[in-house]
């Protein structure tokens, strides 16, 4: 199965939990799909099609850190201008200091299975349309490597530093599951698709149910008997074991967990 592969790194990144206004701002610990699609049409230069492409990734980080943010609160202004009282006061701006969780040194692999648009997706990432950023305006990446690789199917496999669908919940002990924006509309961007998925920062191995046990958190159980997964020959192997390799999609067709719309008009923050 050949898929285009990007590699990226940067010195930061943050992933902002869209329901937090005051306080601390928290952050995913790895990209939504949201981010993921508005990383794509960046590359393109335009708004892909979300039917058209689907997305896999592993991403790292070297740690977490709290950073300073001066956030400025505009409101409608009123009144005059102290300095000059002929001149109304448009706007009033009061400043805020708020903590924000980044994540530093971030490196993500990007998997893309687009037939339909896959010369033009090779040749966007090779010379980006827009700067690379990941998470904020000012979170710049760079791309190490875009090559495409040849996925391949195996019936053992590990898997680390992904996302998973939420039907995998059930499987598996490891993970932490957390709602996350799968698709923003970019004609309503108030009207949301979110979704659960299960974040996997350590690693597990694909076995049998009976072999998992009692130690189910390092073991991810086979949804069938002789299920195969797609596997990424390049990536580095665990005690033989090639790396899966986990599909999702951006618009939640695929029976893989619920998803929830937000109405167009609700105020997501």
């Amino acid at each position: 199965m050949p898929v285009l592969r990007i590699e990226a790194e940067g010195l930061t990144t943050s992933f902002r939990y869209p329901h937090f206004l005051v306080g601390r701002q928290p952050t995913f610990r790895m990209p939504p799909p949201a981010t993921i699609y508005g990383h794509i049409c960046s590359a393109v230069g335009a708004f892909v099609d979300p039917s058209e492409v689907r997305f896999a990734y592993t991403f790292t980080h070297d740690g977490i850190v709290d950073d300073l943010e001066l956030l400025h609160m505009a409101t409608i202004g009123t009144g005059r201008m102290p300095n000059d009282r002929t001149l109304p006061r448009n706007l009033d701006v009061t400043t805020n200091p708020v903590p924000r969780e980044v994540l530093l040194f971030p490196h993500l692999t990007l998997y893309l299975d687009a037939p339909l648009q896959f010369d033009r997706f090779a040749a966007a990432f090779r010379e980006p349309r827009y700067a690379v950023v990941l998470g904020r305006s000012q979170d710049l990446m760079s791309y190490r490597r875009v090559d495409v690789v040849e996925l391949e199917q195996a019936e053992m496999a590990y898997f680390q530093a992904t996302l998973l669908p939420w039907s995998y919940r059930s499987r598996t002990r490891a993970g932490v599951g957390v709602t996350m924006p799968r698709f923003i509309d970019p004609n309503d961007r108030r009207r949301v698709i979110w979704s659960p998925f299960v974040v996997l920062e350590d690693r597990a191995r694909l076995a049998n149910a009976a072999e998992a046990g009692e130690t189910g958190k390092q073991f991810i159980t086979r949804a069938a008997p002789g299920e195969r997964i797609w596997v990424d020959p390049m990536a580095p192997t665990f005690r033989a074991l090639q790396r899966a390799v986990v599909w999702h999609d951006f618009v939640g067709t695929r029976e893989d967990g619920p998803h929830f719309l937000s109405p167009t008009g609700q105020n997501l923050g």
